[in-house]
């Protein structure tokens, strides 16, 4: 298996960051690491619940084993089972003579990441709680049972206890699963990493698009700040490329990274809940330097939990550059 590709590629190196909430995420998946039990990944779309995963099992004592990952959103159900499970010869209409190997015998002695796993059927979690209960699996069309040595590692971007509550997710499972539980925080409860990552994207990208761009100009570092990032990390590389293959000069200018996030999708963040704005509000002034700017400091200030000290070094700046700023829009 590992000859064929499935290893675990990510070690915690790879994970990037220092923050209080991502340090704390990688201690505790450390942890996680050292003991062979089922863990559940938890987090929005692009955190990096992958990479954790590959990371737990690069140091747990499956590590020479194979690392299988499975995206069971990706997969239509009618094939999910035959993947995961494996069939015998003649077990439907194009079956493989031999029949297949599933993903759960080929992790044998390994791990299995399934991420997505909310997105399973029922029946298939009827038949994932019966691997898990018993490590054993059967093949679709099979008569024997086999016993497989799997460690399972799942990940979801749903609250698996409201889908319980609504009857679309098997209690028993969850409980199963949730043995070992793993929060990944946002890039939003975690923006003084944002400038180690852009750096580290930055650098991809120049490899990439062969491109020797040292940087971006510190009005458009602000904007960083100021953004929501619905899509996380993922968004943040995928920004960082865009505006590695729009940049001819030597630095990104403020007005195309001010662009391209306008551009991005976007969603409320928490702070307009407990900041109400005047119902005269000029959205389109919003969309200006000046008010990017505004919303950055706000963002630098409630990640920096109100300590303008912090706050000012999130944002790259001094503290009477901050405490001008904070008196010019009236924060």
């Amino acid at each position: 298996m590992r000859n064929r590709g499935h290893i675990a590629k990510y070690t915690f190196d790879d994970i990037l960051g220092e923050s209080a909430k991502i340090t704390a995420a990688i201690d505790k998946a450390r942890r996680f690491g050292s003991v062979d039990a089922t863990v559940l990944i938890y987090g929005e779309t692009g955190v990096g619940k992958e990479f954790f995963a590959h990371a737990i099992h690069n140091i747990s004592a499956r590590r020479k084993g194979p690392f299988i990952a499975v995206n069971c959103a990706a997969v239509p159900e009618n094939l999910l089972e035959s993947e995961l499970f494996g069939y015998a010869e003649g077990a439907f209409t194009g079956a493989k003579k031999g029949g297949k190997q599933g993903f759960f015998e080929m992790a044998d002695g390994g791990t299995i990441f399934l991420d997505e796993i909310s997105e399973m059927s029922g029946k298939l979690q009827t038949r994932l709680l019966r691997v898990l209960q018993e490590y054993e699996i059967m093949p679709l069309g099979g008569d024997r049972l086999l016993t497989v040595d799997v460690r399972v590692i799942a990940a979801t971007n749903s609250d698996l206890r409201e889908l319980v509550d609504e009857k679309l997710f098997r209690a028993d499972l969850f409980y199963r699963i949730n043995v070992l539980a793993l929060v990944i925080p946002t890039l939003r409860e975690r923006r003084e990493d944002i400038p180690a990552l852009v750096d580290h994207f930055l650098k991809i990208s120049n490899n990439k698009f062969q491109k020797n761009i040292k940087g971006i100009e510190p009005q458009g570092r602000e904007f960083f700040y100021a953004h929501d990032w619905p899509g996380n990390t993922r968004e943040l590389q995928n920004i960082m490329e865009r505006l590695v293959i729009l940049t001819d000069n030597d630095y990104i200018s403020a007005d195309l990274v001010a662009e391209s996030l306008l551009i991005s999708p976007s969603k409320t963040h928490p702070l307009s809940s407990c900041q109400p704005q005047p119902k005269t509000q000029n959205t389109e002034w919003e969309k200006t330097g000046a008010g990017l700017e505004k919303r950055a400091i706000i963002n630098a200030l409630t990640a920096a939990g109100g300590n303008r000290k912090k706050a000012a070094q999130i944002l790259g700046i001094s503290r009477t550059t901050l405490w001008r700023h904070m008196k010019k829009y009236n924060i």
